[in-house]
């Protein structure tokens, strides 16, 4: 079969990925008429005023010019990617508008309804898949106004799609609620895509060599962690000192406080948060694979 650039496993996140976006749309979005941007937003709008026609084939009709114009901007690949992506959402929520409502209570809509859209959201992500919808159109309107960067843009969007919501169902509530969906989406799609594998860097520059080594050994033999020792001079005396990395989990910080009070007290540290440390100890480094390095007999 000829290759289009578009992996089985592609394919496997573009499925798991928009079935919680549809899952989250029947289930607590549009029965309760939150709009929470997008073109699943614009879908529900037009299914509330006009319910025959439904969700999935709102948000696939709008989506035909923005893949034309993705085509001739983006390129084939891109923009199969994005079709894939948006021909799943639409017919899964068509498919899934059975469902029941989850909930009434509308808070509870948003927050629930939200968490899953961000899952889902992370889950299109790690699989590399292009984006789709509001997205899509956002990342083609950065290419014409360059001035604007892509969260403006893609904010834009949503506010827009947001706005007409209120229009539409003639309530300020409803997109308010939207409103805090999309916070609540965006929280936890960042949460997941860079993970709560969360740690703390501490930079020590040590007063001498034999603390350092001292210190090194310590923290290696009780905490199992490396540790990278960093020649530095220290420029008012412009005299030779050493600096120690090293990344811990945030439950060790006082561990590694009390070592250097302990082995090096005339120490200088510096405490840093990281979101994400990838490699021995923490999260395998396998996650950050890029799309180019996929070999090609992965590809259909």
């Amino acid at each position: 079969m000829k290759k289009i650039g578009v992996t089985w496993q592609s394919l496997l996140y573009i499925l798991v990925g928009n079935l919680g976006l549809a899952l989250a749309m029947d289930c607590f979005f549009t029965p309760n008429e939150i709009a929470a941007g997008g073109f699943g937003g614009v879908g529900i709008i037009v299914n509330s005023l006009l319910p025959q026609i439904s969700v999935g084939t709102v948000i696939f009709v709008i989506s035909v010019p923005v893949f034309i114009w993705s085509f001739f901007v983006q390129g084939l690949s891109y923009t199969l990617s994005a079709l894939l992506s948006t021909a799943a959402f639409s017919a899964l929520s068509d498919a899934l508008s059975f469902l029941p409502c989850l909930t009434q209570n509308k808070m509870l809509a948003a927050i629930c309804g939200g968490a899953l859209y961000g899952v889902a959201g992370a889950v299109l992500v790690r699989g590399y898949v292009a984006g789709s919808g509001t997205d899509l159109l956002a990342r083609l309107i950065v290419t014409k106004l360059r001035h604007l960067s892509l969260g403006t843009s893609l904010l834009i969007c949503d506010i827009a799609v947001v706005a007409a919501s209120v229009v539409a169902f003639g309530d300020i509530e409803s997109g308010i609620y939207a409103g805090g969906a999309i916070v609540v989406c965006s929280y936890t799609m960042d949460k997941v895509i860079h993970g709560f594998n969360k740690a703390v860097v501490f930079q020590i520059i040590t007063p001498d060599e034999k603390s350092s080594d001292k210190l090194a050994g310590i923290i290696m033999e009780k905490l199992d962690r490396g540790v990278t020792l960093i020649p530095a001079v220290g420029m008012y005396q412009r005299s030779a000192r050493n600096m120690l990395m090293v990344a811990v989990s945030p439950k060790q910080i006082y561990e590694v406080k009390d070592l250097i009070h302990l082995y090096a007290p005339g120490s200088f540290v510096v405490m840093l948060h990281a979101n994400e440390v990838m490699g021995e100890g923490f999260k395998g480094l396998d996650v950050t694979v890029p799309v180019k390095d996929i070999s090609d007999d992965q590809r259909i």
